[in-house]
């Protein structure tokens, strides 16, 4: 398994919006140096919390002070904007980074960034679908794209740099359905699911993690692509903070907790954490979400045991990814990452040979 980070990002609105953008190039560069694979970083337009209104940028600067980390955009808003301008500004950072860039895409889940761009309910899946067809053929066909669609019409289009990777790595994120999960796995691209969608809601109508991954294998079946490449594809991101123990992670960070979710039950999110569509918001308590949900919270060891628990119920996925939190003091955070890195990751990658030290260990303990 690889391990990565995923950051809308969140700041609240009373914080120093200019240094969070310098701590979060901070946290990128920390992440690289702790081993991690991925930084993801999101792109936001209202609501005062969330405030990177171009991932790109971001991805830019940050590319210039790290070397090895793949950088994603976690997710671009294809709806709100011209699938050529997206495709070439994207093909110039991949340069940019060296080919260290994941093209990550998506509706736009934030209904306040709706509002703000006047866009029908109806019209943004549509708008998706039509942009990633769009943005695929640009950065995959040698000759010029002519296009006559719904939204887009382009005679004769090709960018001018295409993209550094021959193949694009392309993601999309899903929320509210499974037809993004299912056009990945039927495309070969990279299926990203959100933090607060539920390992398994038999009595909610909206998706779990369960429905994700059977939308993903069946897309890859009825393409005739290798299930086990598909589910290596999958990026599922929880909530993670490591302590010395459960209580004291709960304790640290219930106060930015309560600011979170305020801020996600506000937009009216709550639906689509529920195990149960009858369930009320006031019931998606903290404790509630962390058992339930689940999220990854406690010392490694328990850690360990509640990744161990998502993989036994949806497989081997590919990439397990943090979603960053401004919930705490950046010497708090910066301590749970590297109490992750150090104890929790290397029990899930294969060339950390983690059974042979046990191994030994027992042996020198006389155990054996």
């Amino acid at each position: 398994m690889k391990f990565g980070i995923f950051t809308m990002p969140e700041h609240p609105p009373r914080e120093n919006w200019t240094l969070s953008y310098d701590r979060d190039i901070a946290d990128i560069v920390l992440a690289e140096s702790l081993g991690f694979d991925e930084y993801w970083i999101g792109e936001h337009h209202t609501g005062g919390y969330e405030n990177v209104p171009m991932p790109e940028l971001m991805i830019a600067k940050a590319s210039a002070v790290t070397s090895r980390i793949r950088l994603g955009t976690g997710v671009v808003n294809l709806p709100y904007q011209d699938p050529f301008l997206v495709a070439e500004r994207m093909a110039f950072l991949d340069h940019l980074t060296h080919g260290r860039l994941i093209y990550g895409f998506g509706g736009g889940g934030l209904p306040t960034d709706k509002a703000l761009f006047q866009m029908a309910p109806e019209e943004a899946t549509p708008r998706t679908n039509e942009s990633l067809e769009i943005i695929w053929r640009l950065l995959t066909e040698t000759e010029p794209v002519t296009h006559e669609g719904v939204f887009w019409h382009y005679e004769e289009r090709q960018l001018q740099v295409g993209p550094y990777q021959v193949v694009p790595p392309m993601a999309v994120a899903g929320l509210t359905g499974t037809h993004n999960f299912e056009r990945c796995g039927n495309r070969g691209w990279i299926p990203l699911s959100v933090y607060f969608a539920p390992l398994l809601a038999e009595k909610n109508p909206m998706p779990d993690l369960a429905d994700h991954k059977n939308a993903i294998l069946k897309g890859a079946a009825d393409a005739s692509l290798d299930a086990d490449q598909a589910m290596a594809n999958w990026r599922i991101s929880r909530e993670v903070y490591v302590a010395s123990d459960k209580n004291t992670a709960m304790n640290e960070i219930r106060a930015g907790v309560k600011m979170s979710y305020d801020y996600l039950l506000g937009l009216g999110l709550g639906a689509l954490m529920k195990l149960d569509a009858e369930m009320a918001d006031p019931e998606l308590t903290f404790e509630w979400m962390v058992e339930n949900v689940p999220w990854i919270i406690g010392s490694p060891e328990d850690c360990v045991e509640q990744i161990h628990h998502i993989r036994e119920d949806v497989g081997d996925f590919g990439t397990f990814l943090i979603n960053g939190r401004d919930w705490v003091t950046t010497d708090r955070w910066n301590r749970s990452l590297e109490l992750f890195a150090r104890y929790v990751m290397p029990q899930f990658q294969d060339h950390q040979h983690m059974p042979r030290r046990e191994r030994l260990a027992r042996k020198a303990l006389g155990l054996d």
